[in-house]
């Protein structure tokens, strides 16, 4: 897929809604990574390959709650970002380029360390995955190839082809849906909102295990009417898509004062009025899956300590056989 566009003196970037016009008088797009060819007066990702970090997760950390419970998953992440979040947790990668001395890897590398070390899934993630398209999109190919389950933690912000062709090459994604202002995305993160929603809908509608993540910052995202919004345009997809409600602390640019625990914990059972699977995030609390059908439990956490009961392999309840949007 061509991701860019030649115009006179320019390129168009294609592959996300910034369509950032470069040329050899700009020659950086707004994520600072990808770049203007003057070779080709293609745009390019001259730091294809450069991993920012490695590690072995919980898959709770993504998080993701009901795709392979309880297991462990090889996770990579980049530099560089679509978005321009005042907020972000991990602005030292996604706001920066690689250091000049970074060491490459080539999707074939990857994958043999993956198969090397028996890992059954790998998480693009960390930093904003989609700036890397292209090397994503082949790693992904060769993970599928290899029965390597793929997962994709990103905020969705991306235009609709490509973020269409990627989704066949993924078995689960986090999606941030960040607000449901389209007036907060453009204040506080030079982003918009339409495409994100349609990159959701887009997955759903592939069959791609989706979670949602929303991180709730005082004064900003905080209403009742707003929380409302978000469940309500995922309960028209299905009420057992699983919602995070995630707590905010001061980083990067904003200040604001940390959310407190209790204001997660009474907007997650506001939620729970439209939805089955809502969880509170980045509080020190156990949560626990219920049965959707017959409320019996299916899985406990403490932390990213996860105790499985009574799943059947194909995810349903053993009790009463009801499907709980489960994937083990």
């Amino acid at each position: 897929m061509k991701l860019y566009e030649i115009k006179n003196n320019y390129s168009i970037c294609l592959l996300c809604p910034n369509s950032c016009q470069l040329s050899q008088k700009k020659t950086v797009g707004l994520c600072g990574i990808r770049k203007f060819s003057e070779v080709d007066h293609s745009i390019i990702n001259p730091y294809s390959g450069i991993i920012s970090a490695m590690s072995v997760d919980p898959i709770e950390k993504k998080p993701l709650y009901h795709f392979m419970p309880g297991s462990s998953v090889f996770s990579i992440g980049f530099y560089g970002c679509t978005l321009k979040c005042q907020f972000c947790q991990n602005y030292t990668i996604s706001q920066t380029t690689p250091p000049h001395d970074s060491k490459r890897y080539s999707p074939e590398e990857i994958v043999n360390i993956l198969i090397a070390n028996q890992y059954p899934s790998i998480a693009f993630t960390y930093s904003e995955p989609l700036v890397y398209f292209e090397w994503v999109l082949e790693t992904a190919k060769l993970c599928k190839a290899n029965g390597i389950k793929t997962i994709l933690v990103t905020n969705g912000f991306i235009n609709k082809e490509p973020g269409s062709l990627l989704l066949n090459y993924i078995d689960a994604v986090n999606i941030d849906l960040k607000s449901f202002k389209n007036s907060f995305y453009t204040t506080y993160l030079e982003g918009s909102l339409e495409s994100v929603k349609q990159f959701i809908s887009t997955s759903i509608e592939k069959k791609v295990h989706t979670e949602i993540t929303t991180l709730i910052i005082p004064g900003l995202n905080d209403s009742k009417e707003e929380i409302i919004q978000i469940s309500e345009f995922i309960q028209s997809f299905s009420p057992l898509i699983p919602l995070h409600i995630s707590s905010y602390h001061p980083s990067w640019k904003m200040s604001i004062r940390a959310t407190n625990p209790d204001e997660i914990i009474k907007l997650s059972r506001l939620c729970e009025e439209k939805l089955a699977f809502v969880y509170p995030g980045n509080i020190n609390t156990m949560t626990k899956t219920l049965c959707f059908h017959c409320k019996t439990l299916l899985i406990e956490r403490s932390g990213y300590q996860t105790k499985l009961y009574n799943i059947n392999k194909d995810g349903t309840c053993k009790k009463c056989g009801g499907f709980n949007y489960i994937k083990m």
